[in-house]
């Protein structure tokens, strides 16, 4: 079978040399046809990876590689495919594993999410990569890029500092350890543009700012944030070795017309800082319930009467918490969705909008992608837009672009409208259940399982937070350019201090 499989990658690799779209049809056909059933996991992660490599091709010859364009099918198919392969990777061991597959598949994972606007999910990609490989030139090239362009969109000039210093180290060490042959010129001319921009070498060491943990309880949480890349700070995207980092995102400045100005600040802001307190609120709640679970019992769950059901499922008040966690970090989205409304002027219904609708014309998907989207170069905009592609959406007939959607959809169904059962993922395979007698009414995770999908979610919303800051910014940027002739006024805006939270 291995030699198959390798036949088929020279056979996919020379169609791809030669530009031969009708070669890489016939052989994803092959691969649609394979009996997956007689494969181990690793030949099946294979033949995905091969799958994305042909959609990504196909893109490339039809020239989509320098299309802008937001709706892009290739691409979605090419995600689904890599990431079906890493899920399938994932329940190897790493001694199962004697390939570079993994890091061929974090590699091109990343450098696709980038294309459409998620760099901040391509650069943990990259970063997995270069674990796996520490002299990886092309994905710290790459990376170094992607450090590059995010630096634009920072209003915090420390941070944008530290940003572009990354950058720079990054773009000379996959210079000095080697890159591909058609990148490295490009990667040398981004040396010398930022060795123009400022003296790097010479500058000290980044220090971002943090504050210190009071108690041994606050350290532990602190520290579970920056290492989950749960900190709604730009920093925690390149450091993941700090217990004090900051949630200091915020909006950037934003320019009103004298006719549409008020006494108030613009409602955006109002509407950031409750998602950034929703959100802070949720991972906390998260934080604790993973904490609980190996706690004794609490003394709200004493004195419950409760029959056993003899399938390990837990009653604690830890699966409680991280329910209401699920749900409110959820309810995110739809609110990013309120606030696309208001700042771009779309005068949806608020009634009707959420963050599936929001991007299309009339809030309708078979309208089309709205006017105000349609010829935007806004790149963090396209990432929150294809951020959204992650979700399931029953109303779509668009393939899946997240394997794992249609779990966390079924997680949130079934907390709000149902019932989820948790499970003990040592004695009780929930997964294996949902597959044998399906999940109508109700939904059986494990408590690993649910652990991982709301970190997941908690990092989605993280991201959509950054991009939405990042999509302003790109907005702002582009009136401040158009309105050199104008007086502009500025209205100071007050840090709301810790001690007078009211």
């Amino acid at each position: 079978m291995t030699e198959t499989l390798d036949v088929l990658a020279r056979e996919i690799d020379i169609a791809c040399d030669l530009n031969d779209a009708v070669a890489l049809e016939i052989s994803l056909d092959i691969i649609n046809n394979f009996d997956r059933n007689s494969l181990q996991l690793k030949d099946e992660a294979a033949l995905d990876l091969y799958a994305a490599n042909i959609f990504a091709n196909l893109h490339r010859i039809r020239g989509g590689v320098k299309d802008f364009a937001w709706s892009q099918p290739l691409l979605e198919k090419e995600i689904y495919h890599l990431r079906l392969a890493l899920n399938k990777l994932g329940c190897l061991a790493t001694k199962d594993l004697k390939t570079d597959l993994k890091l061929r598949i974090y590699t091109n994972l990343a450098n696709t999410l980038n294309h459409v606007g998620r760099f901040v999910e391509a650069i943990e990609l990259w970063d997995e990569a270069i674990a796996e490989h520490s002299n990886f030139g092309m994905a710290i090239g790459n990376r170094a890029q992607a450090l590059f362009w995010y630096a634009r969109f920072l209003d915090d000039p420390d941070e944008q500092t530290i940003f572009l210093k990354q950058s720079y180290v990054g773009f000379r060490f996959a210079t000095a350890t080697g890159v591909e042959e058609h990148a490295h010129e490009d990667m040398c001319n981004w040396v010398t543009h930022l060795e123009s921009i400022g003296d790097w070498e010479s500058m000290p060491p980044e220090t971002p700012q943090i504050f210190k943990s009071t108690s041994r309880e606050e350290q532990k949480y602190r520290i579970w944030c920056v290492n989950n890349r749960l900190v709604l700070n730009p920093i925690n995207d390149l450091m993941q070795n700090l217990d004090g980092l900051q949630d200091t995102l915020t909006l950037p400045p934003i320019t009103l017309s004298i006719k549409n100005g008020s006494s108030e600040l613009p409602r955006p802001y109002a509407i950031f800082n409750q998602l950034k307190q929703e959100y802070a609120s949720a991972r906390y709640l998260i934080f604790v319930a993973i904490q609980e679970k190996d706690e004794p019992l609490h003394f709200a769950d004493k004195g419950i009467v409760l029959y056993d059901t003899l399938d390990y499922r837990f009653y604690r008040l830890w699966v409680e918490k991280i329910k209401m966690a699920f749900l409110a970090a959820h309810a995110i989205f739809d609110k990013i969705a309120y606030l696309v409304n208001d700042y771009w002027g779309l005068r949806l219904n608020v009634k009707s909008i959420n963050f599936n609708s929001i991007w299309y014309e009339g809030g309708r998907q078979d309208r089309g992608l709205a006017s105000s989207f349609k010829s935007s170069q806004n790149w963090p905009l396209r990432g929150l837009y294809w951020l959204g592609k992650d979700f399931y959406n029953k109303s779509s007939h668009a393939p899946l672009v997240e394997p794992d959607a249609k779990i966390i959809h079924e997680i949130r169904n079934h907390i709000a409208h149902k019932y989820l059962r948790v499970h003990d993922h040592t004695f009780y395979g929930a997964a294996e259940e949902r597959e044998r007698l399906g999940h109508e009414i109700s939904y059986p995770v494990s408590d690993k399982e649910l652990f991982n999908h709301s970190i997941k979610l908690l990092k989605l919303a993280r991201s959509a937070l950054i991009y939405l800051s990042a999509a302003i910014s790109h907005e702002e940027a582009i009136k401040c350019e158009n309105s050199k002739s104008e007086l502009i006024a500025t209205m100071p805006i007050t840090i709301v201090s810790d001690d007078y939270r009211l």
